[in-house]
Protein backbone atom coordinates (compact mmCIF):
# COMPACT_ATOMS: atom_id res chain seq x y z
CA UNK A 1 0.00 0.00 0.00
CA UNK A 2 1.39 3.19 -1.48
CA UNK A 3 1.95 6.63 0.98
CA UNK A 4 -0.37 9.15 0.27
CA UNK A 5 2.23 12.49 -0.46
CA UNK A 6 2.07 15.53 1.30
CA UNK A 7 0.32 17.25 -1.58
CA UNK A 8 -2.62 15.19 -1.91
CA UNK A 9 -3.63 15.49 1.91
CA UNK A 10 -3.26 18.99 2.04
CA UNK A 11 -4.77 19.64 -1.27
CA UNK A 12 -7.68 17.58 0.21
CA UNK A 13 -7.39 19.63 3.63
CA UNK A 14 -7.51 22.50 1.48
CA UNK A 15 -10.76 21.48 -0.89
CA UNK A 16 -12.58 20.68 2.28
CA UNK A 17 -11.84 23.76 3.84
CA UNK A 18 -12.81 26.03 1.34
CA UNK A 19 -16.17 24.25 0.27
CA UNK A 20 -17.16 25.22 3.88
CA UNK A 21 -15.54 28.80 3.53
CA UNK A 22 -17.20 29.48 0.45
CA UNK A 23 -20.89 28.93 1.68
CA UNK A 24 -19.96 31.01 5.09
CA UNK A 25 -20.01 34.85 5.39
CA UNK A 26 -16.59 36.67 4.69
CA UNK A 27 -16.40 38.05 8.15
CA UNK A 28 -16.20 34.67 9.61
CA UNK A 29 -14.16 32.76 7.03
CA UNK A 30 -11.95 34.95 5.82
CA UNK A 31 -10.25 33.77 1.96
CA UNK A 32 -6.63 34.59 1.87
CA UNK A 33 -3.57 32.66 1.76
CA UNK A 34 -2.59 33.59 5.21
CA UNK A 35 -5.85 33.35 6.69
CA UNK A 36 -6.62 29.78 5.32
CA UNK A 37 -2.70 29.02 6.27
CA UNK A 38 -3.59 29.22 9.91
CA UNK A 39 -6.83 27.85 9.57
CA UNK A 40 -4.95 24.53 8.07
CA UNK A 41 -2.36 25.18 11.00
CA UNK A 42 0.30 25.59 8.07
CA UNK A 43 3.01 27.69 6.66
CA UNK A 44 1.79 30.23 3.60
CA UNK A 45 4.64 29.56 2.02
CA UNK A 46 3.71 25.56 1.58
CA UNK A 47 0.72 27.07 0.20
CA UNK A 48 2.40 29.50 -2.67
CA UNK A 49 4.87 26.13 -2.75
CA UNK A 50 1.86 24.03 -4.46
CA UNK A 51 0.18 26.55 -6.27
CA UNK A 52 -2.68 26.65 -4.19
CA UNK A 53 -3.09 30.29 -3.57
CA UNK A 54 -4.92 30.14 -7.22
CA UNK A 55 -7.66 27.62 -5.75
CA UNK A 56 -7.81 30.09 -2.88
CA UNK A 57 -7.99 33.11 -4.96
CA UNK A 58 -11.11 31.23 -7.19
CA UNK A 59 -12.58 30.60 -4.15
CA UNK A 60 -12.27 34.15 -3.04
CA UNK A 61 -14.05 34.90 -5.64
CA UNK A 62 -17.33 32.36 -5.44
CA UNK A 63 -17.75 33.44 -1.89
CA UNK A 64 -17.64 37.02 -3.32
CA UNK A 65 -20.68 35.95 -5.71
CA UNK A 66 -22.76 34.27 -3.03
CA UNK A 67 -22.29 37.54 -0.45
CA UNK A 68 -24.11 39.23 -3.18
CA UNK A 69 -26.40 36.94 -4.18
CA UNK A 70 -27.49 36.76 -0.44
CA UNK A 71 -28.08 41.03 -0.46
CA UNK A 72 -29.65 40.76 -3.24
CA UNK A 73 -32.53 38.27 -1.55
CA UNK A 74 -32.28 40.01 1.81
CA UNK A 75 -33.58 43.02 0.13
CA UNK A 76 -36.05 41.77 -1.96
CA UNK A 77 -37.19 39.66 1.12
CA UNK A 78 -37.34 43.06 2.60
CA UNK A 79 -39.35 44.72 -0.11
CA UNK A 80 -41.88 41.95 0.09
CA UNK A 81 -42.04 42.54 3.52
CA UNK A 82 -42.89 45.94 2.98
CA UNK A 83 -45.25 45.51 0.45
CA UNK A 84 -47.21 43.23 2.38
CA UNK A 85 -47.72 46.06 5.33
CA UNK A 86 -48.32 48.27 2.79
CA UNK A 87 -51.04 46.38 1.20
CA UNK A 88 -52.48 45.75 4.89
CA UNK A 89 -52.68 48.97 5.90
CA UNK A 90 -54.56 49.71 2.53
CA UNK A 91 -57.17 47.31 3.37
CA UNK A 92 -57.46 48.67 6.70
CA UNK A 93 -58.03 51.75 5.04
CA UNK A 94 -60.65 51.06 2.75
CA UNK A 95 -62.42 49.14 5.59
CA UNK A 96 -62.74 52.76 7.53
CA UNK A 97 -63.38 54.43 4.23
CA UNK A 98 -66.38 51.88 3.89
CA UNK A 99 -67.35 52.55 7.55
CA UNK A 100 -67.78 56.42 6.81
CA UNK A 101 -69.97 56.26 3.84
CA UNK A 102 -72.31 53.67 6.19
CA UNK A 103 -72.07 56.78 8.70
CA UNK A 104 -72.55 59.43 5.94
CA UNK A 105 -75.40 57.37 4.52
CA UNK A 106 -77.38 57.09 7.85
CA UNK A 107 -77.01 60.70 8.39
CA UNK A 108 -78.30 61.94 5.25
CA UNK A 109 -81.12 59.26 5.65
CA UNK A 110 -81.78 60.39 9.55
CA UNK A 111 -81.94 64.35 8.07
CA UNK A 112 -84.93 63.51 5.33
CA UNK A 113 -86.77 61.65 7.87
CA UNK A 114 -86.65 64.59 10.17
CA UNK A 115 -87.78 66.80 6.67
CA UNK A 116 -83.95 68.20 6.44
CA UNK A 117 -82.52 68.28 2.60
CA UNK A 118 -79.85 66.03 2.72
CA UNK A 119 -78.30 67.97 -0.14
CA UNK A 120 -78.17 71.05 2.08
CA UNK A 121 -75.77 68.86 4.68
CA UNK A 122 -73.43 68.50 1.39
CA UNK A 123 -73.06 72.75 1.23
CA UNK A 124 -69.98 74.63 2.46
CA UNK A 125 -70.17 76.34 5.50
CA UNK A 126 -70.60 79.87 4.81
CA UNK A 127 -67.72 82.51 6.31
CA UNK A 128 -68.26 84.34 9.14
CA UNK A 129 -69.23 88.44 8.55
CA UNK A 130 -66.04 90.71 8.68
CA UNK A 131 -67.04 93.87 7.64
CA UNK A 132 -67.04 95.41 11.06
CA UNK A 133 -63.38 95.92 13.43
CA UNK A 134 -64.02 93.88 16.65
CA UNK A 135 -60.28 95.39 17.32
CA UNK A 136 -60.16 96.65 20.86
CA UNK A 137 -63.86 94.65 22.13
CA UNK A 138 -61.87 92.65 24.55
CA UNK A 139 -63.10 91.40 28.11
CA UNK A 140 -63.85 94.41 30.03
CA UNK A 141 -63.19 92.44 33.32
CA UNK A 142 -59.52 91.50 32.80
CA UNK A 143 -58.60 95.51 31.93
CA UNK A 144 -60.47 96.32 35.14
CA UNK A 145 -58.82 93.18 36.68
CA UNK A 146 -55.42 95.23 36.25
CA UNK A 147 -56.05 98.32 37.39
CA UNK A 148 -57.43 97.57 40.26
CA UNK A 149 -54.92 95.13 41.46
CA UNK A 150 -52.65 98.00 40.78
CA UNK A 151 -54.46 100.46 42.72
CA UNK A 152 -54.80 98.13 45.74
CA UNK A 153 -51.41 97.86 46.33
Amino acid sequence: MSRKSVREELKRRLLDHLAIAETGVAEEYALDVRSVAAALQISPTTLYKYGFNREINAAEQRQRQNDVSTGAAIEQDYFKNQTRALTQELEKERERSKKLIGRIAIMEANAARLGIDPEEMHQPILKPLRTMSRAGRGSTHGSRKWSRTIGQS
